[in-house]
């Protein structure tokens, strides 16, 4: 995996950076003391690793590295977890192919950096996949122990109440033994370091546990994510003891919230599905000592996960998670206090641009009232009951930058009253005197106490009547020209969402490997870019060691979704199209 994950940095070096954040134990210290025997087996120990983060950002975007938000994401910190590397893989994809394809995730990377350690723990990682039945779960170290139950737990390992017994071990032959010291390992140690480069220094609390009981506010900024196995299950502070952070109101918001994605049950302090004391965890440390909002999230049903289990209910059910954390990363504790805006439309029709969307202060917020039978007769959440008051669309500027002389548009209630907490919006405006081509709509709506909800966008081409459609290109069979709505490769089910309008003035360029598999081309997903000229997306795909796809193979490919048809060959029919 860490492969893949090098060659996707090669290939989009403007959105994606590897930096080494530190040594695991082996790498460190060796493997004097370690000898492992289980099932009558002794093990092969590994040389040691290097741990490693990606950073996931727009890199030419106008914004410092200073001014982004920063989420931190982290992964095998438990060995045996093998679906959690997977997922965080997953989440770096999707940012990394959706940039100038999907405007929220576009936006997304323009204003943050998305930091993603894949294998947190990679000498543990190593046996637990050399040796499945071991269950490994700890680093190498061999402290006190040694043997086949030897190492130390990194989730019980960092400075906050760490060695308190009612959420740790202190026999170094446990599954959770909490090292020798608060931050002992270096696995633990690099985390931290890291942590400490991004989060803002400013937000953090002079000593942490005295000051448990003072809130950090609503203007804090950072994310961290914990991706564990299993449980289904969604962790947040404090989890030491059955008590509420507090800062619980945006903690238990942002729990929620993340629920309406997968379902998964809130295990917090104060939360009914509250399950033992966890001491010196990370979740609990980013928050205290970083002052960052954290989640830790117990994916899955077994520490294996079957590969289908894992397509089928795993990634679509948390991915969506992920990218809303992203998006709310640079101030979580204010903006997931606000309404979120659902079901944006966005198009350009006879000159006008129409947008139409859903803006709830509770329907995101409250839906753990139907999915869980814990919360089953609980009323709205305070921070889901109040009535939208306004929905601005900023063009082409993101709500945070705006200023005097910027667009921005309020959007009309339908029924005509700002008088509920979830309100159906529409606008329609004349775009005569705005630029033709590509252009991004941000949307962001605001309640009665006057929370500013999280962003949402949407990519929307103009192209203004008078200009003419431009004809097509008879030179070449691989000039691709598509029109009316998305195009979608049958073979992943995901949408390009970079074809639109009335007209054929985008040109979607399709790099192809040329090889064939059961008759099903392999395309690589690189986006596109308004009239590009032949030789333009020729040298595009030639720059990505590919080839621009023939047309032949884009048919071979490509079914119509419903409003959507393609300018091709003369041979091209509506009944070559399967239904979406």
């Amino acid at each position: 995996m860490m492969q893949s994950m090098m060659d996707l940095a090669a290939m989009y070096p403007h959105l994606m950076s590897v930096n080494t954040i530190g040594e695991s134990y082996i790498k460190k210290y060796g493997t004097s003391g370690i000898n492992i025997t289980k099932y009558d087996v002794t093990y092969e120990v590994p040389p040691g690793y290097d741990i490693l983060a990606f950073n996931i950002t727009a890199s030419n975007s106008t914004r410092q590295s200073s001014d982004k938000g920063k989420m931190l994401i982290a992964s095998r910190v438990h060995a045996r977890e093998w679906a959690t590397a997977e997922l965080n893989a997953r989440f770096i994809e999707a940012l990394v192919q959706g940039y100038g394809i999907d405007a929220d995730i576009t936006s997304i990377l323009e204003r943050n950096e998305i930091h993603a350690i894949l294998y947190a723990n990679p000498d543990g990682t190593y046996i637990a996949e050399k040796y499945p039945r071991s269950m490994w779960r700890k680093n190498l170290n061999p402290v006190g122990c040694g043997g086949s139950e030897g190492g130390v737990d990194i989730n019980r390992n960092f400075d906050w109440m760490w060695g308190d017994t009612r959420g740790s071990s202190a026999d170094p032959c446990k599954l959770t033994y909490h090292g020798p010291s608060a931050n002992s390992e270096p696995e633990t140690q690099a985390l931290v370091d890291y942590a400490m480069k991004l989060f803002p220094e400013g937000q953090r609390k002079k000593k942490p546990e005295k000051q448990m009981d003072e809130a950090f506010g609503e203007e804090i900024s950072g994310f961290y994510s914990d991706i564990h196995a299993f449980g289904k299950e969604l962790y947040y502070p404090w989890g030491y003891a059955d008590v509420k952070s507090p800062d619980d109101e945006a903690f238990q918001a942002l729990g929620r919230k993340l629920h309406y994605f997968n379902q998964y049950k809130l295990w917090s302090g104060g939360q009914p599905h509250y399950r033992f004391p966890v001491t010196g965890v990370a979740s609990d440390y980013m928050y205290s000592n970083m002052g960052v909002a954290s989640m830790l999230y117990e994916i899955g049903t077994r520490f294996h996960q079957p590969c289908a289990e894992f397509e089928d209910e795993i990634v679509p059910k948390n991915l969506p998670s992920l990218i809303y954390s992203a998006k709310i990363a640079h101030k979580p504790f204010s903006l997931v206090k606000g309404p979120d805006v659902l079901e944006l439309d966005a198009r350009h029709v006879d000159g006008e641009l129409r947008v139409s969307a859903t803006a709830s202060d509770g329907k995101m917020v409250n839906a753990i009232q139907n999915t869980s039978a814990e919360f089953k007769n609980s009323s709205d959440y305070p921070t889901g009951s109040q009535t939208i008051k306004a929905v601005y669309i900023y063009l082409d500027q993101h709500p945070d930058d705006w200023q005097e002389g910027d667009i921005r548009w309020d959007m009309d209630a339908i029924d005509g009253k700002w008088d509920a907490s979830e309100e159906s919006v529409r606008l329609t405006v004349s775009t005569k005197d705005l630029p033709s081509g590509k252009h991004i709509v941000n949307v962001q709506a605001m309640d009665s106490l006057g929370y500013a909800g999280p962003v949402s966008s949407a990519f929307v081409n103009f192209v203004q009547e008078q200009e003419s459609t431009p004809a097509p290109d008879s030179t070449s069979s691989s000039f691709h020209r598509a029109a009316k709505g998305c195009l979608q490769r049958v073979s992943n089910k995901q949408l390009d969402l970079c074809l639109a309008n009335e007209h054929t003035s985008n040109i979607a360029v399709n790099c192809c490997s040329g090889s064939q598999q059961n008759g099903d081309l392999t395309c690589s997903r690189t986006g596109c870019k308004q009239t590009m000229s032949y030789d333009e997306a020729t040298a595009h795909c030639e720059s990505t060691s590919m080839r621009l796809c023939t047309t032949a193979e884009l048919e071979a490919r490509v079914c119509c979704g419903k409003g959507c048809y393609f300018n091709k060959l003369p041979s091209w029919t509506s009944d070559m199209c399967e239904e979406i």
